[in-house]
């Protein structure tokens, strides 16, 4: 499978840590058929759908509660946008989808993105992520998924870093995690799965100088893509 995913870095702004592994792995293939659409609709089999994600159910009454599911943690995880106008810098939200239908008679998903969402797919030159999607979908554990897309963007500098607080966010963490349990439950184990993809991966962990030991930052290195 050579399917891949490629969107503008914005999107790695949106928080999608409630997603499961399931979820993660259709939004992403739905993303992927963007490349082939190049416009605001789209309108994929479920069979195809689940070949691209391989969903391994068999049960479509499984598959559409986990398509349904995924459409509503999208929207609430509204898009924020910075925009200017007139040499006025103001802020928008959207969600991602306008529309997202399950076609039951078809058998097929029928979705029309947002036009304000699409300019993120679509003509994706500079200051873009992209991904195999297979690799993607191999990885097991959502968090692992979460990480992934975000260092990808990153892959070309060989570093990551991130304050504690925009981690908890982007990985949809418990918000009663301490910085131990963060360690032991989220990274070390996303750590072990990503570095089949990423070479000598490690993290960092930055201190404030006044705060006694309080982590500020993790700082995530791997060799760069040359």
């Amino acid at each position: 499978m050579n399917d891949y995913v490629k969107y503008k870095n914005e999107l790695n702004t949106v928080s999608l840590g409630t997603f499961n592994a399931s979820e993660f792995n259709l939004f992403f293939s739905i993303l992927s058929k963007t490349k082939e659409e190049q416009h605001e609709q789209i309108y994929v089999k479920w069979e195809d759908l689940k070949s691209l994600a391989h969903y391994t159910s068999t049960s479509n009454t499984r598959f559409l509660k986990d398509l349904n599911s995924m459409y509503q943690k999208l929207i609430n995880s509204n898009y924020i946008h910075l925009y200017t106008d007139n040499d006025q810098v103001g802020v928008e939200s959207f969600t991602i989808f306008e529309d997202f239908r399950l076609l039951e008679k078809e058998k097929a998903i029928e979705a029309r993105f947002n036009p304000k969402f699409t300019c993120l797919l679509n003509q994706v030159n500079s200051n873009a992520t992209c991904f195999s999607l297979e690799e993607f979908i191999l990885l097991k554990k959502k968090y692992a998924k979460n990480l992934y897309r975000l260092l990808k963007q990153a892959e070309k500098k060989g570093y990551w870093k991130v304050s504690v607080e925009n981690l908890s966010f982007l990985l949809g963490m418990p918000k009663h995690y301490r910085v131990g349990q963060i360690d032991q439950k989220i990274l070390k184990p996303a750590i072990e799965e990503l570095g089949a993809y990423f070479t000598h991966l490690e993290v960092e962990k930055k201190y404030s100088e006044t705060q006694g030991n309080k982590v500020l930052e993790y700082l995530f290195k791997f060799e760069k893509l040359i």
